[in-house]
């Protein structure tokens, strides 16, 4: 049985100031796969990505009211959610954010005044009350292995780095069906990039339906199943890596792809949000 979409987004436009939105059509994003979204530096990457996971009223003070749907299946039994149509009390009765779908923004939101340990268990307590103070603590001292993390650290004392793994941990300590990652691999050293990719694709193995933003070809040969290429708030391509090859290699050269809509040069081919 062919899986839904873990997203459909149709006729979406989303104001975020006088001269940019969030314009797309049509876009499905395929479930149980690794989609990477590319474009250039304010493409509208991390607005979209914040859209598909309802957190946009906290990162986007003042813009406009987004319209369209974007339908959400969290499962091939479930009935897909219409996260525009949702409330804020909805979204939190029907545990959209965490448990649903997990995220790692560029704004951690992590807990200073807690340890490393406390800002996952802090997370689960929530999502989980019954749980044990016994249980809470083996659940989160074993995601926090996965991304090599002692539990006592402080968060004061994590290089950025550190962080992006910490926001990682909290949100795969919830086990979401689909995670919602934001360059979650820049910044890294050689041996937590190695360690986290190898985590990332475990994760794409067993099913799990990720959406990333990145800047990195490495990334994307690593990682992705599918890749999104966005250009001033509009998809101008998408589809499978290996049939966007010669596509990426336009990218990564400094020009987009060309798409319906493509647009120019890119000033290089360090290209980010």
């Amino acid at each position: 049985m062919s899986l839904p979409p873990a997203y459909r987004v149709r006729d979406l436009d989303w104001r975020l100031g006088d001269d940019f939105s969030l314009s797309i059509p049509y876009l499905d994003i395929v479930s149980g796969k690794s989609t990477v979204i590319l474009g250039r530096s304010g493409s509208g990457k991390s607005s979209l990505l914040s859209l598909l996971g309802r957190v946009e009223g906290g990162y986007f003070i003042g813009s406009g009211v987004a319209t369209g749907a974007v339908h959400l299946h969290l499962d091939a039994h479930s009935i897909p959610l219409e996260l525009l149509a949702l409330s804020e009390r909805q979204l939190l009765r029907r545990r959209v954010r965490g448990v649903g779908v997990g995220f790692v923004f560029q704004r951690e939101g992590l807990f200073p005044d807690r340890d490393v340990l406390g800002n996952v268990t802090w997370a689960l307590a929530l999502a989980h009350p019954k749980l044990s103070a016994s249980a809470l603590q083996a659940a989160g001292e074993a995601v926090l292995a996965d991304v090599g993390l002692a539990p006592d650290r402080r968060v004061a004392t994590l290089s950025g780095g550190e962080r992006k793994r910490l926001a990682l941990a909290r949100a795969l300590a919830l086990d979401p069906p689909v995670l919602l990652l934001d360059e979650p691999l820049t910044g890294l050293d050689p041996e937590a990039l190695g360690g986290l990719r190898a985590l990332l694709l475990k994760l794409r193995e067993v099913g799990r339906t990720i959406v990333m933003v990145t800047h990195q070809r490495d990334d994307v040969l690593a990682l992705a199943d599918e890749v999104v290429f966005l250009d001033a708030g509009r998809v101008i391509l998408a589809g499978p890596v290996a049939a966007l090859e010669a596509e990426l290699d336009r990218f990564f050269a400094g020009e987009m792809p060309r798409g319906p809509e493509a647009g120019s040069a890119l000033p290089s081919t360090e290209v980010s949000e």
